[in-house]
């Protein structure tokens, strides 16, 4: 089971947040989100799930706390966003109930919030007390394709949930489900059971048997027991469908699919970052891990592959492990520019003797690599990031007899993937990339095969898997 919306950093929790959770993992849960709700309880609720792998969070401003959502505190909830354990934007939306802050108010901050989800390619954790019309209609506006979500603690007709349904949207069922005074039956059974989710609400809505007492995440099983009951279907098939609905909504269990999602919503935000709905520049929230100029150590293993006039291709399959330096220059967050140096030399037989029949290498491939390349962070405000280089190359190697040739080249990494860790005294980052150097029109004569063996040399490919560590001194002193 998945308890998709709790609020365990809640002050009802102090005394106990360690025992309610051993109880919800005993009671069969695997992950928990924990929505914020307010500015002041961001840093507690990112430390909470970041406590424990099977913790999440969102992160965004209630309707409630909107007076409270300044310019400043919008941009760090996008900031916070970029987090790895944030998997959502909310808990935000509308409350007419109460009235904290005035509509007017909190549809203004509802849809800066849902273009920050956009922008970030993350759902959103949508609350809607008594204020259905303008909730629905704030959605359909802002829906492009690209916005997501989940109506939580859903308490509306069978209409609205198709409705819901209709844009895109998941509805999440709490223990307001279990009152004997409820009307949602026929809303749980309307629902297609594909875009149901449970929760808690922790400590609020606790459900039947425990009404009157605090809620906790280990009572999300009762939720799960009235969807069950309602639906008539087995239990076990709820728990199924709900923890593969929630996982996959909040990327909980496919890494794979967690590294596209990241290298998509920081994409997105590349590409959103434009005006906002008073015309005024989006300004990119500040990078934790600021990067100016680096110098690295580069190790990889390069394999060559020619091409030649016979129509076919000959691969150096030696061990061709090679040192190397790089040294970067920041331009902006996104990019770069990288100059490295790669030396590689192969020992894999080439030939057969024509005197003895055995296997030899005619001379030991060896080659050098001057590469000058435009680099791309795609996330640079993330610890784990992911980048791409392309660019020019000069690359020297000795397939011909007659001594070491020169050619002029251009190279692609196919995808670069790097940790940033922060020191008192920089920056060290470690990464890993895969990167293909090719020169192509040669029509040089090749002469490594012996005599009676000459043929053209059109081009080759040097595939370069390597791996680096790089250093970037502080020199704001931050």
């Amino acid at each position: 089971m998945i308890d998709t919306h709790c609020h365990l950093d809640h002050k009802q929790f102090d005394s106990d947040r360690n025992a309610a959770l051993e109880r919800a993992f005993e009671a069969g849960m695997t992950h928990l989100v924990i929505p914020a709700i307010e500015p002041t309880r961001f840093d507690g609720v990112l430390a909470l799930a970041e406590s424990d792998e099977r913790i999440v969070c969102g992160m965004g401003i209630h309707p409630h706390d909107a007076l409270q959502a300044s310019d400043e505190a919008l941009l760090r909830v996008e900031d916070l966003s970029r987090h790895e354990r944030v998997r959502a934007i909310g808990e935000i939306g509308l409350d007419y109930h109460y009235n904290f802050a005035p509509p007017e108010v909190q549809k203004e901050v509802f849809r800066k919030q849902l273009r920050i989800a956009k922008r970030q390619n993350l759902p959103v954790i949508v609350h809607n007390r008594e204020s259905d019309d303008d909730v629905m209609n704030i959605l359909t506006d802002e829906q492009d394709g690209t916005l997501r979500g989940v109506l939580h603690c859903f308490s509306g007709t069978p209409e609205q949930a198709e409705r819901a349904v209709e844009l895109g949207f998941h509805v999440s069922f709490t223990g307001n489900i279990t009152f004997k005074k409820s009307l949602l039956s026929e809303t749980v059974s309307a629902v297609p059971m594909n875009r149901i989710m449970i929760e808690t609400d922790a400590p609020y809505m606790t459900p039947v048997p425990h009404r009157g007492k605090r809620n906790e995440p280990s009572y999300v099983g009762l939720v799960a027991e009235k969807i069950a009951e309602i639906r008539s279907m087995p239990l076990q098939d709820v728990f199924q469908q709900t923890t593969a609905t929630a996982k996959q909504f909040f990327r909980l269990s496919v890494i794979l699919v967690a590294l596209i999602t990241t290298f998509l919503a920081a994409a997105s935000n590349q590409a959103f970052a434009q005006t906002n709905e008073d015309d005024d520049e989006y300004v990119e929230p500040p990078n934790p891990f600021p990067k100016l100029i680096g110098v690295g150590g580069l190790f990889g293993a390069n394999t060559l592959t020619d091409f030649n006039s016979r129509g076919t291709t000959s691969p150096y399959e030696g061990q061709a492990l090679g040192p190397g330096g790089s040294l970067v220059v920041y331009l902006s967050n996104h990019w770069a520019i990288n100059a490295s140096y790669q030396y590689g030399r192969n020992t894999a037989v080439t030939a057969i003797d024509p005197r003895t029949g055995m296997p030899r290498q005619i001379n030991p491939n060896e080659h050098q690599a001057f590469d000058l390349s435009l680099q791309y962070n795609v996330n640079p405000w993330n610890i784990l990031n992911f980048y791409f280089m392309a660019g020019a190359s000069y690359l020297t190697n000795n397939l011909n007899l007659d001594g070491a040739k020169g050619y002029l080249g251009f190279h692609l990494n196919l995808i670069g993937i790097g940790i940033n860790i922060k020191t008192p005294i920089g920056l060290i980052y470690p990464c890993a990339e895969y990167r293909a150097n090719l020169v192509v029109g040669l029509q040089n004569e090749l002469k490594q095969y012996g005599p009676g063996d000459t043929r053209q040399l059109y081009g080759f490919v040097f595939s370069v898997p390597r791996v680096g560590v790089y250093f970037f001194p502080n020199f704001s002193g931050k």
